[in-house]
């Protein structure tokens, strides 16, 4: 409740600094530099979006609205553009965003990509492997209509140490909460042996869509949408902050692998499951030839001073204000600068 409070309160701010005219202030004032990577994961359509875990998604008609802005009034670049600027030693000016989504879902070859070549703009597709492998809708999503379709209600986990009656509001919460801490730092074997633990306890009335592309589908989006570039994801989604060794480097060594037999063409760019990583899993995705991997880095523009193996990223705006005022070159430096 209380994260959920503080997060309402900064975007009260962050809009009253943008509507002010203090963010427009500090912008012709200062003159800053530097990019912003923005982190979509599914844009799909109405009748798709009950199935989808709510944080991962974004309505179309508003993954459109978002588009026409950055065409219109920022400088949208490729991740190779960036790369390369940030190799030359040149810094980016303020206003210039790349454009990502994570986990590979079926809406951004039908909807997102459509929308992208509309404007112009060039993309980046993280995929993680091993799902696109089995066109596998990803974990969280799964969990999500476990729970949504639910037909009892009664579940019992004593590997996590709780039993929860999901008709009572907090018990759900603290149940769903208590999932998706152990699914997210799991390996995959047991990741699916929970997940059928549920499902046999749950019992949904209802089954989702496939929500993931297949390699086939990966193949037709980049043959029709040339613009839209595909890096690797890791192969199964795995947090890289809580497995090293050889689980790391199967994961990350596997999913580069995996995308050059597939699509024969080497990716360049990684993105670090959850933003999460250790300093050993960074190392390795230097070591395994990715120009670039973004993860949870530091501050959130990034320069020639930036670390190009964990590169920060602004989740997906969830207005129009949010998204004008932390593309601007305002974002989060009017802070600072007024003392906050």
């Amino acid at each position: 409740m209380l994260q959920r409070t503080w997060a309402k309160k900064r975007r009260y701010a962050d809009a009253a600094l943008y509507w002010s005219g203090a963010a427009w202030a500090f912008e012709k004032l200062m003159q800053p530099t530097g990019a912003v990577i923005l982190m979509y994961h599914s844009v799909a359509n109405d009748e798709v979006a009950q199935y989808i875990d709510p944080p991962n998604h974004l309505p179309s008609t508003e993954f459109e609205r978002q588009i026409a802005f950055l065409s219109r009034e920022r400088n949208v670049m490729s991740l190779n553009e960036l790369v390369a600027q940030l190799e030359a030693g040149k810094e980016p000016c303020a206003g210039t965003v790349c454009i990502t989504f994570d986990d590979g879902y079926v809406d951004n070859l039908t909807v997102a990509a459509p929308i992208l070549e509309k404007y112009k703009l060039p993309a980046t597709l993280y995929l993680p492997t091993a799902y696109i492998d089995r066109g596998e809708t990803h974990w969280a999503d799964t969990i999500h209509q476990l729970f949504r379709f639910r037909a009892h209600d009664q579940l019992t986990m004593p590997s996590l140490g709780f039993s929860a009656d999901l008709s009572e509001d907090a018990q759900r919460k603290l149940a769903y909460k208590k999932l998706h801490l152990s699914l997210l730092t799991s390996i995959y074997p047991y990741r699916q042996a929970l997940l059928a633990e549920v499902r046999e306890q749950l019992r949904p009335h209802q089954e989702g869509p496939r929500l993931t592309m297949n390699w086939d589908e990966v193949r037709d989006l980049r043959l029709r949408f040339p613009l839209f570039a595909v890096g690797g994801h890791s192969q199964s989604h795995l947090d890289l902050s809580a497995h090293g060794g050889q689980y790391a480097r199967i994961e990350i060594e596997g999913c580069k692998s995996n995308i050059q037999k597939e699509l024969s063409v080497e990716p360049q760019h990684f993105s670090f499951p959850y933003a999460r990583w250790s300093m050993e899993t960074r190392s390795l995705v230097e070591q395994c030839g990715w120009k670039s991997a973004v993860g949870d880095g530091l501050g959130v523009r990034i320069g020639v001073k930036s670390n190009r193996f964990v590169l920060p990223r602004l989740p997906t705006p969830v207005s129009m204000t949010d998204l004008k005022f932390k593309t601007s070159g305002s974002f989060p430096g009017v802070y600072a600068w007024i003392g906050r």
